[in-house]
């Protein structure tokens, strides 16, 4: 790479937000076969319709037609906040003519038979998954939440925040959140006394993309003021019951002080793990060491002769309760995929039966014709 090269991309305007070889190779496929003449912007924003883009101001820019009959095929597909976008100007307006290629998608499994996934953040280079350490932890959301990230494409780190609210428990809560954080690294912080948060501010680097995972009251809000060193986002207090309030109601796009973006998503309690079984594979890493010593290649880890789980857990090296959350959650992804496969099954046939009837109609019109 020659310095020419280098110094370019350094200088770019949309360098802050995350321009990198990869957008620009994404953006120049999609421009260079385009009859218009089209701009690369990052979406901070999504909303029904249209985006709030950085190019690098910020300016509202609205669906092209392509764009909105894309979505409608695959919701999936429609700009999200942390993409990148060709966006074209058109009058007065901006358009957005495409989305670039994803390096990673934050994905939320549709529940329904029907339904299609939802795209929470695109195009991240970490996920930060905030567990209060007052609250819990829950092991069992925790899993599916890493599940959820090493999925995505990114890599997870659990931030174990409110460390100074749970007293002598601390150490209790964080053991148990490094037993189940497989290989994502574990931070101890707390934004009221600022513990911790220099190491975790360390790892929030010049042009990367964290997206923050956890449920209502975790501390999300309160973690990004902190390591900001002021007020970017707003925070609520914790009710009665220990359930914080939604004090984010949409997914933005920030930039923090030392130039990292973060994102932060509405509290979740529950996620559907995706179909994919990677993500629970990488995040029960431990039970797949085991897994790999069976005796034979296709075991169920049930009665089978030379099953290395069963023998593990009969040894006390793994927690009976930890093999029965990895079985759930493999099955529940297996049903996720089947129920996408069948989605994408009867999409299809939808696709081939419209375009025979458009093939039978014009048989029609030309034998109308013919007479």
């Amino acid at each position: 790479m020659s310095t020419h090269d280098s110094d370019a991309r350094a200088s770019h305007p949309l360098t802050p937000y995350g321009w990198s070889p990869r957008v620009e190779a994404a953006f120049d496929a999609v421009a260079l076969t385009s009859e218009h003449v089209l701009l690369p912007a990052r979406v901070a924003a999504a909303r029904r319709g249209g985006a709030e883009v950085l190019l690098p101001e910020p300016e509202t820019a609205e669906h092209a037609p392509a764009v909105r009959r894309a979505a409608r095929t695959d919701p999936a597909g429609a700009p999200t906040s942390g993409d990148w976008v060709a966006v074209r100007r058109s009058g007065d307006a901006w358009l957005v003519e495409a989305v670039l290629e994803r390096s990673s998608a934050l994905v939320r499994q549709g529940v329904a038979t029907d339904s299609h996934d939802q795209v929470l953040a695109a195009n991240v280079d970490a996920v930060l998954i905030c567990e209060a350490a007052d609250q819990g932890p829950n092991v069992g959301r925790l899993e599916r939440f890493l599940t959820l990230a090493w999925a995505s494409g990114a890599a997870p780190v659990v931030a174990v925040t409110k460390a100074d609210l749970a007293g002598d428990r601390l150490p209790e809560v964080v053991e148990l959140v490094e037993s189940v954080a497989g290989g994502a690294d574990v931070h101890t912080v707390s934004a009221h006394t600022g513990d911790g948060l220099d190491d975790l501010a360390r790892r929030l680097l010049p042009g990367s993309t964290w997206v923050l995972l956890g449920t209502s009251g975790a501390g999300k809000s309160s973690l990004v003021n902190a390591v900001a060193g002021r007020t970017l986002m707003d925070t609520g207090e914790i009710r009665g019951d220990k359930r914080g309030r939604h004090t984010t109601t949409r997914r933005q796009l920030l930039t923090l002080p030392g130039g990292a973006m973060v994102l932060d998503i509405p509290g979740v309690r529950r996620i559907d793990v995706p179909g994919d079984a990677d993500g629970v594979d990488r995040t029960f890493d431990d039970i797949q060491e085991f897994a790999e010593r069976c005796r034979f290649a296709d075991c169920s880890h049930g009665p089978e002769p030379g099953c290395a789980v069963v023998a593990a857990v009969d040894e006390g090296e793994l927690d009976a309760r930890r093999l029965e959350r990895w079985n759930r959650l493999r099955r529940e992804a297996e049903r996720n995929r089947s129920r996408a496969d069948r989605r994408l099954r009867e999409e299809e046939k939808r696709r081939w039966k419209a375009n025979d009837k458009v093939a039978r109609d014009a048989r029609r019109r030309k034998r109308g014709h013919a007479f």
